[in-house]
């Protein structure tokens, strides 16, 4: 209620302003221009083309439909002047008739009277330096600091993936799950804090069935995109919750060319590892199957009329890739203990510390995996008279991927102290580990799953843009699904054995990412082949599905006057914007015991080389060969044919109806806003400045398990626990002013400076309800994971959002030729950063958790753990450089040459409290393109510095000792080439990361060895797309 008294409120303000400001001036007999321009090279209407009237501040900008209006001008003979960053500019002179409007077009990149010429090096040779020019346009015109890229800038994306276009702009990372980019984070930020749009919209993300914020790419296409804004700093007009910054992908319009058009690619892809076109081989699944695969993708242009167009694309994209994985995990805090060996008295073993690891663990993955991506879409543009207009789109993704992971582990174990007194305790030095009689163990594991998505959007938006009101109103309503399946697509997910006869476990001969020599002996030193599946008996079976949908409602007005009494340009912009969110998850988590046609769990009827993979046995990486691996397949034939050999324990079965309750959420957010905008031109128009504040109210309604009892057994959680039983309404509302200033020092030197509040909103995850106590004087595990003796951990559902004063400053240096140089400084002050706090129990704080106090032992120190809000300040100062210019003034080549390179420098400063985990310091792109008709040849670098992570505490890190996580720093390259053989038609071709650097995390503090530092290690090939396009 109270939100929407407000926004009635502020459109009243708002309504009574623009009224106040309506006198309306007396008719004159003044006549007005429109029209549209071209550009001659690409036949593509330009978008933010400014046309001015010679000789006057008088001056328009073209929309994306390369439209431009200019009007109140005086009856006779003026002059126009049309420019466009890298683009010849045009001066053009125009008879205006006394109240009448006249058309005049303007085609860029040839003289007025000169015909437009297609021949195949012009168009080619045109089109890359044009491309860049769009970009470079955008952003020198744009009212706030933001980059804008056309979709190809960079070449052929042929999977489709938007994060690996995205990924060479300035100030944005991706972040990768296995080979794939799932989601992006702008100037370091975590992608939680980074919102991504469609047209304007939110778009629905699922999120993997995760309680996160975050936009996954892998349910949208780059292939619906004519270009791409990302926007460092807001606008009033624009949604507060931007703390990184914001990415909106603008769709392809029916009337941006010059006719009707249908572009087609057609290609294959593969991996550098399987790169045979005809042959099947093992994997990923049961069957062989072809690892180079068929992709296609279109998109048409069709003007239906004058007034009345279409815009279809299309895309499916088929691909495997291999994921290797080598995992080391060191120990820094155990082994020791006590022991007395035969003959001897007792034995106080060393301890592992932060400067002297053992290797407790290795574990090496074979991990092969398919993707099928498959969009379309289709809007309907309608110019309904020159000053209106309207569009309605629809879009289709679809996803699925198979990944079949298989991994072998071996373990030395926790206890330096032999099972026996006659055997021989862990010992540990440079280069080699030796684990403890009776303590060593191999075990095969599997993570077998399908995983599905599905997205939807309908989203519709009309305009008016008269001679002194303009307004726009837009409704959109999108739909994200995600699941995974294992036992509904016939295997189980997780399949596990282990070796039988292991006393020890010895690794040697270290390199950095795996030991090179691993021995599994028995108690009297024989080795057992860890290969051989006939040495292992199954122990169990499990199944893990997932559903998750995600809704997102948008709709939002806007409207906008001319202040035409005053002596300068300037305009007043207000609006109103509702969006609703709606995230239902629910998880699944079972398993089972093998005990084979005898009915005991670990006998000799249990042997693993039973369910052998008999199709699956290739070179696994990192130097194994001929591992054998067991079926999931198989095994789950088995249980739907002889059931009976597979039983769950009574603490199975609590564990998985403790995990679905648990783990099935719900949560309705909405956001209501309103906004007031100033925009002005001053000084002759070389200063404008655009400010103003804006409104949010955020609504949150959750739902989540209510567990008022220990959950014990699986008649207590039956009888007492709920799902969905706990409910919250929390809420909370703030002001975000913002204020942006451009300065034109030369025509071509441009100075901003701005400020503008932000916010970034916890995590779904953080504020569900969600509470978990274990009132026992023992560990237990409550289905979710390990809860300490007494300890109650909650979600704190009124957990506010980080809330940001943002800084920004920047020189910009507009090329004649299209190209660019900037430099600009950021400063972020955040506070509002999560912290853990924990606290004595109290028996208000059983009631207000819904526990028992009945249930509470004697003797137990009970204590409540939450997330909250530090008191504490962080800041993030940064420094961002962004150059791309046409290397013209090179003799002979330069003309077919363009260099660009970008980077970001992050400085984080905060208190101990300050968490930040997700952060990105630096990042960089580098890039050239070479382009003589009839070839066009790219290369390009991504750099993306070290990620902070979590950190990482308690079993093999002690206790305070410092550890985190972080992704390590790597540098991948691209190339991308294409030969025309006609105007019409080319062949291409890109390789991504074709040096097959790997994808590092690391753990470690400040004293641990740089050898210990690696945790885990993935290659997944070098991925290759061969193909022809062509368009007509």
């Amino acid at each position: 209620m109270q939100t929407h008294t407000m926004l009635r409120r502020a459109c009243f303000l708002l309504a009574a302003f623009v009224t106040l400001c309506g006198v309306a001036s007396g008719q004159t007999s003044t006549g007005s221009i429109q029209g549209r321009v071209l550009d001659a090279a690409t036949n593509r209407y330009l978008n933010n083309a400014r046309v001015t009237v010679s000789g006057t501040n008088v001056s328009a900008f073209t929309n994306e439909y390369g439209e431009y209006r200019i009007h109140n001008l005086p009856p006779g003979e003026v002059s126009l002047d049309v420019f466009y960053s890298g683009l010849p500019p045009q001066n053009v002179k125009v008879q205006v008739p006394a109240g009448q409007v006249i058309t005049q077009d303007v085609s860029l990149g040839r003289a007025a009277d000169q015909p437009i010429v297609l021949e195949a090096m012009t168009v080619k040779s045109g089109r890359e330096t044009n491309l860049a020019a769009i970009a470079v346009n955008e952003q020198r015109f744009a009212p706030n600091i933001k980059t804008v890229i056309e979709s190809d800038a960079f070449g052929d994306v042929a999977e489709g993936n938007v994060g690996e276009f995205l990924k060479f702009l300035p100030g944005v990372t991706v972040d990768y799950v296995a080979a794939d980019v799932r989601t992006v984070s702008v100037r370091g930020f975590g992608a939680q804090f980074s919102s991504v749009y469609v047209d304007g919209f939110r778009m629905a993300s699922a999120a993997s069935g995760s309680a996160i914020r975050a936009f996954e790419f892998e349910q949208v296409s780059i292939n619906n995109a004519a270009r791409i804004e990302v926007a460092k700093v807001p606008t009033p007009a624009m949604p507060a919750d931007a703390l990184g910054g914001s990415v909106n992908m603008i769709s392809k319009n029916a009337f941006e060319r010059e006719g009707a058009q249908f572009n087609y690619r057609a290609y294959v892809n593969f991996n550098s590892e399987d790169p045979k076109p005809f042959d099947k081989s093992p994997g990923p699944s049961k069957k062989p199957t072809y690892k180079v695969l068929p992709g296609a993708d279109f998109d048409l242009t069709l003007p239906l009329s004058k007034n009345v167009g279409l815009v279809v694309t299309g895309l499916t994209s088929n691909q495997f890739n291999e994921q290797h994985r080598s995992q080391p995990q060191w120990n820094y805090a155990q082994g020791g203990g006590t022991y007395t060996p035969t003959g001897g008295g007792a034995v106080t073993l060393p301890t592992a510390t932060a400067t002297n690891p053992y290797l407790q663990q290795y574990q090496m993955q074979d991990g092969p995996k398919n993707s099928f991506r498959d969009s379309f879409s289709a809007k309907v543009d309608w110019r309904i008279s020159p000053e209106s207009t309207f569009w309605a789109g629809y879009q289709f993704n679809w996803y699925h991927s198979f990944f079949g992971n298989r991994n072998l582990t071996w373990e030395a174990g926790t206890n330096g102290a032999p099972t026996t007194a006659a055997g021989t305790p862990l010992a540990w030095g440079p280069g080699f580990t030796e684990s403890a009689s009776g303590r060593g163990s191999v075990r095969h594991g599997t993570s077998f799953r399908d995983k599905y998505g599905q997205a939807n959007a309908l989203l519709a938006k009309y305009r008016y843009n008269g001679r002194t009101w303009e307004f726009d109103a837009g409704a959109g309503y999108s739909t994200s699904k995600s699941w995974y399946r294992d036992t509904g697509d016939d295997h189980f997910s997780e399949v596990r054995t282990t070796l039988q006869g292991v006393s020890r476990v010895l690794f040697s001969d270290y390199r950095e990412d795996r030991p090179n020599t691993i021995r599994a002996v028995t108690a009297a030193g024989a080795d057992i082949d860890p290969y051989n599946l006939a040495n292992y008996r199954l122990n169990t079976v499990r199944s893990n599905p997932l559903d998750a949908r995600d809704e997102f409602t948008n709709a939002h007005a806007n409207v906008a006057r001319e202040l035409n009494f005053l002596p300068f340009t300037a305009k007043l912009r207000g609006g109103i914007d509702v969006r609703r969110q709606d995230r239902d998850i629910q998880r699944y988590d079972t398993t089972w015991n093998f005990v084979g046609p005898d009915g005991v769990a670990n006998s000799a009827d249990d042997n693993a080389a039973t369910f052998l993979d008999e199709s699956y046995g290739p070179y696994s990486g990192w130097g194994f060969d001929n591992v054998q691996w067991p079926s999931p397949h198989a095994l789950y034939d088995a249980f739907k044919n002889t059931s009976a050999w597979f039983v769950q324990t009574a603490d199975q079965a609590r564990n998985a109806e403790r995990f679905r309750i648990q783990n099935s959420q719900r949560l309705r957010e909405t956001i209501s806003a309103a906004y007031l905008q100033a925009e002005a031109k001053l000084l002759n128009n070389r200063l404008t400045l655009v400010g103003g504040v804006r409104f949010e109210k955020t609504e949150d309604r959750g739902n989540g398990p209510l567990t008022p009892t220990p959950g014990l057994t699986l008649a207590d959680v039956r009888a007492n626990w709920r799902e969905r039983g706990l409910h919250v309404d929390e809420s909370y509302d703030g002001y975000y002013p913002s204020l942006h200033a451009t300065y034109e020092i030369t025509p071509d030197l441009l100075v901003r400076a701005a400020y503008a509040a932000t916010l970034g909103r916890p995590d779904f995850g953080n504020i569900l309800p969600l509470v978990r106590a274990n009132l026992t004087s023992t560990q237990a595990n409550d289905g979710v994971g390990d809860l300490d003796p007494g300890l109650i951990r909650y979600n704190n559902t009124e957990l506010k959002p980080y809330e940001a004063d943002n800084y920004d400053v920047s020189l910009e240096y507009y090329f004649r030729n299209g190209g660019l140089a900037s430099v600009g400084l950021f400063r972020k002050d955040i506070d509002g950063f999560f912290e853990t706090r924990q606290r004595a129990a109290t028996l208000a704080d059983f009631t207000a958790l819904g526990l028992d106090p009945s249930l509470m032992e004697p003797g137990v120190n009970y204590v409540v753990a939450s997330t909250f809000n530090s008191a504490s300040m962080a800041r993030i100062t940064g420094v961002e450089l962004n150059f791309r210019l046409p290397l013209t003034f090179i003799p002979r080549f330069g003309e077919y040459l363009t260099f660009f390179a970008n980077a970001t420098k992050l400085d984080l400063d905060g208190s101990a409290q300050a968490d930040f985990r997700g952060f990105i310091e630096e990042s960089a792109n580098a890039g050239i393109t070479y382009s003589r008709n009839p070839l066009t040849l790219r290369i390009n670098a991504n750099f993306r510095g070290r990620q902070i992570n979590s950190p990482q505490g308690g079993g093999v890190y002690g206790t305070g000792a410092g550890f985190n996580e972080y992704y390590a720093a790597r540098v991948n390259f691209d190339v991308n080439v294409e030969y025309r053989l006609s105007r019409k038609l080319a062949l291409f071709g890109n390789v991504r990361n074709i040096f097959n650097e790997p994808q590092d995390l690391e753990r470690y503090n400040s004293v641990s060895p740089g050898y210990a530092r690696l945790y885990r290690r993935e290659k997944f090939g070098a991925q290759i797309t061969l193909g022809v396009k062509g368009t007509f």
